[in-house]
């Protein structure tokens, strides 16, 4: 599960919707199918795949609260585009923190693998993955940790991480985001060679956006919703979930929305299920109170009194 799977070749710009892979696109597709389309997937699995953008946070907080310390909101929000290390620098310096910043990280990244052990998967993305996987989709998973550590984080969810065709690990890349590294390295082994206009990211961090720009890719952006908008200029969409994210735009099979929920029913709503309510004219109200007459007093005699 955990190995490398070898690399795919890569198709000409065609639709895949109406070209196999192995046929002559300008015999299959007419001109206007024939326009590039997307191909090639990649997926960061901390911010894109689980969803991890509050772990962080949480995990600053209650450290802090060992402290007797509070997180600004300030602190906070510039926290938001910074590597782990950076971000305990910070914190150590804000909040004037009674210990060295290279011991707060080591607690701050000790108490975050407590609350990632088993985090919960991205709105929407089992199903997305799932729909591009059906579609001959090539699937790419790109993390910032180890192989070994990476084992230990889809245990359990085996069958749903099959379904990518290349993961890339930390320990297999050597320069992180910002830098395009693990974009070009994943691009290289999945596609053969590269199309970078087939190619297309779903990153939730401000320096995975930036990496994959680097790499001249497309790239989806979950950001935090807190996330001011400012930092998310470089990408080429922003959406909360992957529940809101439309493949044809990108040239990829149609996948059908999810059924809208049915309303919540309204006090008058059931109400109404009960049928009307008759309402009593004020005649038949008086009518009713004649008939509900009160019972007649029982006129107990007294005992004739005994002449003295």
């Amino acid at each position: 599960m955990c190995d490398r799977t070898p690399r795919i070749t890569a198709t000409a710009p065609r639709c895949l919707r109406c070209c196999p892979p192995c046929c002559n696109p300008c015999l299959c597709c007419p001109p206007a199918c024939c326009e590039p389309c997307t191909a090639y997937c990649f997926f960061d699995l901390e911010s894109a795949v689980f969803d991890t953008r509050h772990i962080y946070q949480r995990a600053c907080r209650e450290l802090l609260a060992s402290y007797n310390k509070t997180l600004p909101e300030e602190v906070l929000m510039r926290c938001g585009p910074m590597e782990t290390h950076e971000m305990a620098q910070l914190i150590c310096r804000k909040c004037e923190l009674p210990v060295l910043w290279e011991n707060f990280l080591v607690q701050l990244n000790e108490h975050t693998c407590e609350l990632i052990a088993n985090p919960p998967l991205m709105e929407g993305v089992e199903r997305l993955v799932k729909h591009l996987y059906d579609n001959c989709i090539g699937l790419a998973l790109i993390t910032s940790s180890t192989r070994a550590l990476y084992c230990k984080k889809i245990r359990g969810r085996e069958e749903f991480f099959a379904m990518f065709n290349v993961v890339l690990c930390s320990d297999e890349y050597n320069r992180p985001k910002p830098e395009p590294d693990c974009y070009l390295i994943a691009m290289s082994l999945l596609c053969d060679p590269p199309c970078v206009e087939c190619c297309l990211a779903f990153d939730g961090t401000t320096k995975g956006v930036q990496a994959a720009r680097e790499a001249h890719l497309q790239v989806i952006m979950l950001p935090d919703p807190d996330l001011p908008c400012c930092w998310s200029e470089l990408a080429t969409q922003r959406l909360e979930t992957l529940v809101d994210f439309d493949p044809e735009e990108f040239g990829m099979p149609y996948l059908e929305p999810l059924p809208e929920p049915p309303p919540a029913p309204s006090v008058r709503a059931s109400a109404d299920d009960q049928g009307p309510i008759a309402i009593k004219s004020e005649e038949e109200i008086i009518t009713s109170g004649q008939d509900e007459e009160e019972p007649p007093e029982t006129n107990v005699e007294e005992p004739p009194t005994e002449p003295a």
